[in-house]
């Protein structure tokens, strides 16, 4: 069975995702239905994605009574996981935005930000002129090349 993390990486890769299991969530149980609520979205991709859900139990499959032939989709306890965790990323990403109005990233805010990488200057003399030397100290001495024996260096 596929984890949670790889389900969940899946999923939001895929566009119309989230949308769909939001749908569900809200009762919304009809494939036609979601497919009317959202302007692109088509009856195929709309397919295309509940069998994505289905094979990874994100949801289950109800069909109407007789006479009836369609069949309502549902969320499963897989997939309100699945959607907590999309919930908690669309948490991250407004806070993210708020605090860029505010001219601060969330590293920042939440205290978490790493040290700060230096930037190379613009000028690449100064630039090596700061930075250490991995050579060996030299001798003193010109180093010794095999040359022929008839010419000259």
């Amino acid at each position: 069975m596929v984890g949670t993390a790889a389900i969940t990486e899946d999923m939001l890769k895929r566009r119309w995702s989230a949308r769909i299991l939001r749908h569900l969530d809200k009762g919304i149980t009809d494939p036609a239905e979601i497919t009317k609520n959202e302007a692109n979205l088509t009856p195929g991709i709309m397919s295309q994605r509940l069998r994505a859900m289905l094979r990874y139990a994100l949801v289950a499959r109800y069909p109407r009574p007789a006479p009836s032939k369609v069949v309502e989709f549902r969320l499963t306890v897989r997939g309100k996981k699945i959607l907590k965790m999309l919930d908690i990323i669309d948490q991250l990403d407004q806070l993210d935005q708020q605090l860029a109005v505010n001219g601060r990233s969330v590293e920042e805010d939440l205290g978490i930000a790493g040290p700060a990488v230096p930037t190379r200057a613009a000028d690449p003399e100064s630039a090596s002129a700061d930075k250490p030397s991995k050579r060996k100290p030299s001798s003193g001495r010109l180093p010794t090349r095999n040359l022929p024996a008839n010419s000259t260096p």
